[in-house]
C-alpha cells in the first residue's frame, strides 16, 4: 500500500495495493467499505424493525377484543350490532387494530436503526439531530392518530354516515368497519411524519431547501393526490382534512428547515 505525507506532517493511504478502500472520509472513524456489507447491514437492522413489529401486534392482541368494543362504542350506534360474514373475520379486525399500536412503536425504531446504519457517516452535531428525531417521531405519531380519532372518524360515523338510517338499515362489517377506522388512524400517524421526513431530506442533501420553496406547485399537486388514497371516506372529508394538514406540515417543515 502506497502513502502520502500530508503537509501537517501526518501519513494518508492511497489504497492502491488493496482491493478494498480503507480511507477514511471527513467524519472520524468513517471508513469506506463495499456496497453488499452496507446492503447487508440495512437489511438487517430493517428486520430487526420488522420483527418488533410482529411482536407489538402479537403484545396488542390479548387487549384487541376490549379495543374494539371502545371503538364500537365511542363511534357506532350502540343499537347497531357487530356483524361478521366469514370465520375469521372478528380475527383480521382485531390483527389490524393491533396494527396501528404497532406501528406507532415502530416508527421510532426505525429512526434509531436508521440513525444505527449512518451513524459513521454523521458528525456529533447531526448524531444529536437524529436522537431528537426519534422521539419526535413517536408523539407526531401519536398526534396524528389523535387527529384522525377525535376528529376525523367522529365526522365520518356520527355526523355524515349515519345520516342514511331513515333510508335503510345499517349492518356494518367488523371489518371494514374497523378497516377504516385503522386506515385512518395509521394514515394521519404517518402523515404526520412528513415534517421530520422533509428536514432529514434537506439534512442529507437529498433535497435543496431552495427547491422546495420554488416547486410549491408540484409538491401541493402530489399532497392532493396521495390524500386520496390515505382515507376510505366516500364523502371526502377526511381526504380535506389530510390535504389540508399536509400542506400545513409541509410549511411547518420549511419552517424548521430555516431554524434548524
Amino acid at each position: 500500500m502506497n502513502s502520502q505525507h500530508t503537509g501537517n506532517g501526518t501519513t494518508a493511504s492511497t489504497g492502491k495495493n488493496s482491493g478494498i478502500n480503507s480511507y477514511t472520509s471527513g467524519v472520524p472513524g468513517d471508513t469506506e467499505e463495499p456496497l453488499m456489507i452496507h446492503l447487508l447491514e440495512l437489511r438487517n437492522r430493517l428486520a430487526i424493525v420488522l420483527i418488533w413489529l410482529c411482536l407489538g401486534i402479537i403484545i396488542a392482541f390479548p387487549f384487541s377484543a376490549k379495543g374494539m368494543l371502545i371503538v364500537w362504542k365511542e363511534f357506532i350506534n350502540t343499537d347497531i350490532y357487530m356483524t361478521a360474514y366469514s370465520p375469521l373475520e372478528w380475527t383480521f379486525a382485531r390483527l389490524k387494530l393491533c396494527f396501528v399500536f404497532a406501528l406507532g412503536t415502530s416508527i421510532p425504531l426505525l429512526f434509531y436503526q436508521l440513525y444505527r446504519f449512518t451513524g459513521k457517516g454523521l458528525y456529533p452535531h447531526e448524531k444529536r439531530f437524529f436522537l431528537k428525531v426519534i422521539p419526535v417521531s413517536f408523539l407526531l405519531f401519536v398526534f396524528g392518530a389523535s387527529i384522525g380519532y377525535f376528529i376525523v372518524l367522529p365526522v365520518m360515523f356520527k355526523y355524515i354516515l349515519f345520516y342514511s338510517g331513515d333510508m335503510a338499515t345499517a349492518q356494518l362489517s367488523v371489518q371494514d368497519t374497523l378497516s377504516a377506522v385503522t386506515t385512518i388512524l395509521s394514515g394521519f400517524g404517518i402523515v404526520f411524519q412528513l415534517p421530520l421526513l422533509v428536514v432529514l431530506a434537506v439534512k442529507m442533501g437529498l433535497v435543496e431547501y431552495q427547491t422546495l420553496k420554488k416547486q410549491r406547485v408540484l409538491v401541493y399537486s402530489v399532497i392532493m393526490a396521495v390524500s386520496l388514497f390515505l382515507s376510505p371516506d366516500p364523502t371526502f372529508i377526511a381526504q380535506i382534512v389530510v390535504a389540508f394538514l399536509l400542506g400545513v406540515l409541509f410549511e411547518f417543515s420549511l419552517l424548521l428547515i430555516r431554524l434548524f
